[in-house]
């Protein structure tokens, strides 16, 4: 590899967790450069020992205190269901190690706040897993943008639609942090809050629940920014198959087909305006053509800043740790808006 950092020390990984998340941060793993996952830990030491047989791992444990005491170990990625994020992430913390949590990071504000503390308090860096924005596209979609090929923003509107897992998944439990608004809103409220560029004055919610678990099934959402520029998303669990994101100005149309992991190269955006529509190709700039290369980046983003010191930020120069904060903050509020009750208050 004709890469500067193949001369740099090897992060070493270890995952908490052999969840579905597994088949795409695996082979992510193996192909982040200057990575190498040693270790994987279950609470079920069957189950560990076939991910780490299929995935090339070295070392299976049965359970997750079992992988936080090995010294070889430099950053955890926590796999685990939501409601284990804020517990196992301050308990790897405590261990010494740097974390990438998969989103949504906590909860709730408390939680997102209770880890940072711990990351503070341990000299750590924590990263909550928005793989997206690692993807090439959202820089020419920036270009796009900052050229005034649409105009002046005017309204952003997301979605994130499908159909759900079946009913044991924690994702129907209201204890393990279940419900669309966590699951699939997180991005929804991400994506609008990066394009905005700034926090939301007022937010509305709806939700949609299960009569049986009270989990929110379908969500809608309102924010409201500064300078009239308005944001709408809907998610769901229930419906068929809906993904984008369409950026509204006084000018035209951009419209992202696939926001949250575009599966085939090249990536394409659809430019609106004058009464025409435009593909827009995306390459892979000079980086893998693989539909797994936002995990891939990710992953080699946090390792690079645990060889540099250098606190986790995203490609657009967004401050991982603030960002956390402000969708966490967002989504309470939504969610209080919608009248859900939460497991962390509420």
């Amino acid at each position: 590899m004709n890469d500067a950092r193949t001369f740099e020390p090897v992060v070493r990984w270890g995952v908490l967790g052999t969840g579905l998340v597994l088949e795409k941060l695996g082979p992510s793993l193996r192909l982040a450069r200057g990575v190498d996952c040693v270790a994987i830990a279950s609470r079920d030491h069957a189950r560990a020992t076939a991910a780490a047989a299929a995935h090339g791992i070295a070392q299976a444990y049965q359970g997750y205190d079992q992988l936080l005491d090995d010294p070889a170990i430099d950053v955890v990625l926590n796999a685990l269901h939501n409601g284990l994020h804020c517990e196992w992430t301050v308990r790897a913390l405590a261990a010494g190690k740097h974390v990438l949590c998969e989103k949504p990071l906590g909860r709730g504000l408390v939680e997102v706040e209770e880890m940072y503390q711990a990351a503070a308090r341990h000299d750590r860096w924590l990263l909550e897993g928005f793989m997206y924005r690692f993807h090439p596209q959202w820089r020419a979609v920036d270009n796009l943008i900052a050229s005034g090929a649409i105009g002046q923003l005017q309204h952003l509107r997301a979605a994130y639609l499908g159909r759900g897992r079946e009913r044991k998944n924690p994702r129907y439990r209201r204890d393990t942090g279940g419900g669309v608004l966590l699951d699939l809103g997180c991005y929804c409220v991400n994506v609008l809050r990066r394009f905005a560029g700034t926090e939301p004055q007022r937010v509305r919610g709806h939700a949609r629940c299960d009569d049986e678990t009270g989990v929110d099934l379908t969500f809608a959402g309102m924010l409201e920014f500064p300078r009239g520029l308005s944001g709408h998303f809907s998610t769901s669990f229930e419906s068929a198959g809906l993904y984008g994101l369409d950026i509204i100005g006084t000018d035209g149309r951009l419209h992202v087909p696939h926001p949250w992991r575009p599966p085939a190269w090249p990536a394409e955006l659809c430019l609106s305006r004058d009464g025409t529509t435009e593909t827009v190709v995306v390459d892979a700039d000079g980086k893998p053509q693989d539909p797994l290369l936002p995990f891939v980046l990710e992953i080699e983003h946090l390792s690079d800043c645990v060889r540099r010191g250098q606190p986790p930020r995203y490609p657009d120069g967004a401050d991982a740790q603030r960002d956390a904060h402000h969708n966490a903050r967002v989504l309470d509020q939504l969610a209080a808006d919608a009248g859900l009750k939460t497991t962390t208050g509420g």
